[in-house]
């Protein structure tokens, strides 16, 4: 289990057992954990707190509705996942199967995708300021960690992540397309000075402010 938000092992003892389950009480989770309930409400309080566990009232019979933790949609993020490994399975298949020409087509086609995609989002911005502040907020909404300065008569996009860091390293024609789609959106003088699928701690584009 990748805890990525929590390195208490309880917690993510709690955490498995809800996975598993589909829905635990405290009483319930207590008693698998063999800790007091006080101790089990203030593990849940702090997952709650971190947007990873939520309960519901259920209602048995007469009385009070008896509350059941479990995970949300968030917690599912907390779990191993191949997707890089499947997409670069995938793409391999395209290239052994259909040939180069068709997966570079393929690459070339969700670049365009991508730069409709931006445009559509930054329509209406009429200066390069707003155009290149308009990406970064894009980027980061795409899981990207993203700063942006400006000096010397340039802006300086600088990525701390990459979200197809994998195949990128795999399909080097991934990062080829990312600096055609910012030279399409942003003048063809952009230039990237660093890359992460060539060794480089971040990737770091330099653009011309005109």
């Amino acid at each position: 289990m990748n805890m990525l938000l929590d390195d208490n092992s309880t917690r993510k003892n709690i955490i498995g057992l809800l996975k598993k389950s589909g829905g635990l009480s405290i009483e319930e989770l207590s008693k698998s954990i063999k800790i007091t309930p006080m101790g089990i409400r203030q593990h849940l309080l702090s997952l709650e707190k971190k947007g990873v566990v939520t309960y519901t009232a259920i209602k048995h019979g007469i009385g009070r509705p008896g509350v059941f933790y479990k995970l949300t949609d968030l917690a599912d993020a907390l779990f191993p996942k191949s997707y890089d490994k499947f997409a670069i399975e995938m793409l391999e298949y395209i290239r052994e199967t259909e040939g180069p020409e068709n997966l570079d087509m393929f690459f070339r086609w969700r670049k365009d995708r991508q730069l409709n995609t931006i445009k559509n989002a930054l329509d209406g911005m009429k200066t390069l300021d707003d155009t290149v502040n308009g990406l970064k907020n894009i980027l980061e909404a795409e899981g990207h960690m993203v700063e942006l300065t400006r000096n010397n008569g340039h802006y300086h996009l600088k990525q701390y992540n990459c979200p197809v860091k994998k195949l990128a390293a795999e399909f080097r024609d991934l990062c080829g397309y990312e600096l055609q789609l910012y030279r399409e959106l942003l003048g063809e003088r952009v230039e990237r000075e660093q890359n992460m699928a060539e060794g480089s701690p971040v990737c770091l584009y330099k653009i011309p402010a005109r």
